[in-house]
């Protein structure tokens, strides 16, 4: 666990985890934390969730996590952190699928992103895929991210008895897959409350733990103990996916 220095009394104490989980053989999950040396980038966390071929799926998250660290930080003074957000995606996007063109290898590989700026006590995001990132506060658990999956469509829609099956396995949106992508960004920063407990995972847990236990975990363990607890609870439950957390609490210190 980390501490990142929000404010002269305000520090936010973070943890990641990532596992492979009980039935992949790869880990196609990317994750980082990274400061930037100016106060008005703050602090970046970045999950990816690879997909494709090999190792192709570990080659897309991994080119995701750092385009998004690099652009964003290099991002022009005065530029704000939502639209560096947005850019930084888009330029992952744009060196996935550049990537896949060169080496046949890798073609047809992508990834989700979720990439959460904090600077201050501030909060904004740049969001593709079903990687979602959660504010927890005040006893609930609130969704930044929208879900870009079938499934989420369907809901969204209106359907009624619930989406197939397989909906839930399917990206309506990623990374890499076409030169160009729309980005779901935050128009402004969100301020965090007091004692909140930002929460930023993949589907290979949303697709086996549930919201209310999520905001269980996270509130009843320092960030450390809410990443093991989440990852052990996928993984008795079947684990078939890969698993990755990340868990910041804003504390006094």
């Amino acid at each position: 666990m980390e501490e990142i220095r929000l404010t002269p009394t305000e520090v936010l104490a973070v943890a990641s985890l990532t596992d492979v989980g009980n039935v992949r053989k790869n880990n196609e999950d990317s994750k980082g934390i990274f400061a930037g040396s100016e106060p008005s980038r703050g602090h970046l966390l970045i999950i990816a969730d690879g997909m494709g071929g090999a190792a192709a799926g570990e080659v897309a998250s991994g080119i995701a996590v750092e385009t998004v660290r690099t652009t964003y930080f290099d991002a022009p003074t005065g530029t704000r952190p939502e639209e560096a957000l947005r850019f930084a995606i888009e330029a992952a996007n744009a060196s996935i699928h550049r990537r896949a063109v060169e080496d046949p290898k890798l073609g047809g590989m992508g990834t989700t992103c979720t990439a959460v700026a904090v600077v201050g006590r501030g909060v904004s995001f740049g969001h593709v895929g079903d990687t979602r990132a959660y504010v927890a506060a005040n006893g609930s658990l609130n969704q930044l991210t929208r879900d870009h999956s079938l499934a989420a469509e369907f809901a969204r829609s209106g359907g009624d008895g619930g989406a197939p099956a397989r909906a839930k396995n399917v990206l309506t949106r990623c990374l890499g897959v076409k030169p160009e992508v729309k980005v779901d960004a935050s128009e402004r920063a969100i301020e965090l409350p007091d004692d909140a407990v930002l929460v930023m995972c993949t589907d290979g847990l949303t697709n086996l733990v549930e919201d209310g236990e999520i905001l269980h975990v996270v509130s009843m363990h320092l960030p450390d103990g809410a990443c093991k607890r989440l990852v052990a609870l996928a993984k008795e439950r079947g684990g078939p996916d890969n698993i990755t957390v990340i868990v910041a609490r804003l504390t006094r210190g």
